[in-house]
């Protein structure tokens, strides 16, 4: 596949790999004794949730089963073959191993007779039917040991009613149970059934105004309060026609990455070609065949070029095409972040004229490490055939210029005892990351880019034309993001928030703790009077921070105040309140940090190779790049990336002595490996 440069335009007809599997399952075998009964099931958000560690426990908090730990198996189905004498109820936790997925929890209050099988699933919608039980917490349950077996029935019947336009919509099975009903879950070679695709279209989300558990599916996100043992709760309605096929999509996506990085790095990669960076860099423009169906191109079926954020396909894949570590990955069954169906008044060829949703593609590289893509698919009409089943094609968004907004989560230690003033805390901020060296920096008429204002749910304004957040481009303008300018909209007036020189600042801090233990820990502390700080006046309303939400931003270019380009941007997360980050998975400093963070150590003087390690958490994300403060000001030299799975690296950067400031002072910070859209990082500091 040759990665073209051609524009949105006229649609071919073309084909998608129609992917075919079967589901894992238990049984017995003929034996002269009777055989064990056991408990099986799939662990599932959607795609499968594989390789994930399984804990069962009974009335006693002992585990019934004969095998001594339970792993899901790729496809997420799991064995528990019970002892004998074992009674209901039964408790399900799946964890997931990379610390994306919250605890997936489950219930059987049955108990299988002797060499039979019951079926126990696990998936979000079990878990927040069990949380009913629990007042919100389904671990809560488990760790009670107890259960109502009729308040379950109960609650488990008036969630099924509510979603009964949903399930027959999508065809799912007579007399579906989210509990006990078989699930195919669907990965890149496994095609997932109806019970499966229940999970790609209903959401469990929460209710903004009243923090309590709701349903809403993918396109509509609108939420229904989730029915409990005593009411039924509103219904849910049937989402958009295209949602189904979408989900058929989704896994042919996998097939099609898992094929292409089955080739070794010199047969997927045919040919480079260097551009600038505001050009959108390095570009992979030629592929061997297995890949060259990987995304959208005006030389396959699809007809239309890909386009994220300003990168073609061969630059947004371009660092896991050339990557040997990305030989024989596996890719999960993209995760359907958000569902817009295709607006009634566009035309083609503009994106909005076509069925579109935002795809988070998770995959595991050859060593085992975590990793993601996030993109967008689109529904081309025409484009399927007897081979390639499906009319969904990666496109990316569309966009010309690299921008996003993410959420932004932060533990703040501080490790000098005797500092009460900058005291450590968890934080919560919302960021707009605009690459202002980056494609589209640059108009060929009206010049470089010079400001940026995004508006929309939560933020000042809350969407009203002229408001929101103003951000501009630094006075040294070699740094690569912009900084905030003003919360008020106003495209003259305000204040840089940089020092204008070493650091830039694109973001608002929401809120913090007043620490990391006890109490402090769930109790907000007062924001400073900073102009990077949320206000009261502001105007800031977390509740509307959800997953899925769409902000205006308005790029500014040269002197002009019209903006040359308007698009639409996604937040891919909820909003995590500053309080709920102590529960978390965070990783800890090893030796070699300590010793860097000790004035008094043998790496307190000037560093310019500056050996950094730490205890890899089994629950939390890896590190993916580490920094350190090098000025008075408080600035972060460049972030040194780190090998995935490593535990240690040595920083290559220039690292003050304590001494550079009085009192004595050092900042370091670890950024995660995040595959959701977020940022997370925790910093250190002795001052």
């Amino acid at each position: 596949m040759h990665f073209s440069r051609k524009s949105w335009g006229a649609l071919v007809a073309g084909s998608v790999l129609l992917i075919a599997g079967c589901g894992g399952g238990g049984g017995s075998g003929t034996t002269p004794a009777p055989a064990a009964a056991q408990l099986v099931g799939t662990a599932a958000v959607g795609s499968a949730l594989g390789n994930a560690p399984v804990t069962i426990t009974n009335a006693a908090g002992n585990s019934p089963c004969q095998e001594s730990s339970i792993t899901t198996t790729p496809l997420g189905s799991y064995t528990c073959t019970l002892k004998s004498g074992e009674t209901a109820p039964f408790f399900v936790v799946v964890t997931d191993p990379t610390g994306n997925t919250p605890p997936l929890v489950s219930i059987s209050t049955s108990t299988p007779k002797a060499g039979a099988t019951l079926t126990v699933n696990a998936t979000p919608l079990t878990t927040a039917i069990v949380a009913q039980l629990g007042g919100g917490d389904a671990l809560s349950v488990v760790k009670g040991r107890t259960v109502d077996a009729s308040q379950l029935a109960a609650i488990t019947a008036n969630v099924v009613q509510q979603l009964s336009q949903v399930l027959a919509a999508i065809g799912a099975p007579a007399n579906y149970d989210p509990f006990s009903t078989s699930i195919t879950a669907a990965t890149a070679g496994n095609t997932g059934n109806t019970a499966d695709m229940v999970l790609d279209v209903v959401k469990v989300v929460s209710d903004p105004a009243t923090g309590q558990l709701a349903l809403s599916t993918v396109d509509n996100p609108t939420p229904v309060l989730l029915a409990t043992a005593t009411s039924a709760g509103g219904t849910v309605s049937a989402p958009d026609p295209a949602v189904s096929t979408l989900s058929q999509g989704t896994q042919i996506a996998a097939r099609a990455f898992t094929d292409c990085f089955a080739l070794p790095t010199a047969q997927r990669v045919l040919h480079t070609t260097a551009r600038a960076q505001s050009d959108g860099g390095p570009e992979v423009d030629q592929v061997g065949a297995a890949c060259e169906n990987l995304a959208a191109d005006t030389s396959n079926a699809a007809g239309v070029d890909y386009l994220h954020n300003g990168y073609y396909a061969g630059q947004h894949f371009y660092n896991l095409l050339t990557a040997d570590r990305m030989t024989g990955a596996t890719f999960s069954v993209p995760e359907i972040v958000a569902f817009y169906p295709k607006s009634t008044t566009a035309t083609a060829p503009s994106p909005a004229a076509y069925d579109r949703a935002v795809l988070n593609i998770r995959y595991v590289d050859s060593a085992g490490n975590p990793g993601n893509v996030i993109t967008m698919a689109a529904k081309l009409p025409g484009t399927s055939s007897a081979t390639r089943s499906t009319e969904w094609w990666l496109v990316g968004n569309q966009q010309p210029v690299d921008a996003s907004v993410q959420m932004v989560v932060r533990r703040i230690e501080q490790m000098n005892p005797a500092n009460t003033t900058k005291f450590s805390n968890f934080v919560t901020g919302f960021l707009l990351n605009v690459n202002n060296k980056g494609p589209g920096s640059i108009d060929s008429t009206q010049g470089a880019m010079s400001m940026a204002r995004i508006s929309g749910p939560g933020l000042p304004g809350n969407g009203a034309a002229g408001t929101g957040l103003v951000f501009a481009v630094s006075t040294n303008p070699d740094l690569p993001a912009l900084d905030l300018f003003n919360k008020t909209g106003s495209l003259t007036t305000g204040t840089l928030c940089g020092n204008g020189s070493t650091s830039n600042c694109p973001l608002v801090w929401i809120g913090r703790t007043k620490g990391l233990t006890g109490t402090d820990a769930t109790t907000l502390a007062t924001n400073p009077n900073a102009m990077l700080w949320a206000q009261p006046a502001d105007g800031f309303d977390v509740s509307k921070f959800v997953k899925g939400a769409q902000y205006k931003l308005e790029l500014f270019y040269g002197t002009s105040t019209s903006p040359k380009y308007t698009m639409t941007k996604t937040l891919l997360t909820d909003f995590v309140a500053p309080t709920s980050l102590v529960n978390l998975p965070w990783n800890t400093l090893g030796p070699k940090s300590l010793a860097a963070l000790d004035p008094n150590g043998s790496l307190a003087g000037a560093q310019t190779s500056l050996p950094l390690d730490w205890v890899q958490n089994p629950s939390a994300q890896q590190v993916t790049n580490v920094a350190a403060v090098f000025d008075a000001f408080g600035s972060y030299g460049p972030s040194q990336p780190v090998d995935p799975g490593a535990t240690s690296t040595v920083l290559n950067a220039t690292v003050p002595a304590f001494t550079l400031t009085n009192p004595p002072s050092r900042t370091l910070k670890f950024n995660y490996r995040m595959t959701d859209g977020s940022i997370k990082s925790t910093v250190y500091q002795y001052n």
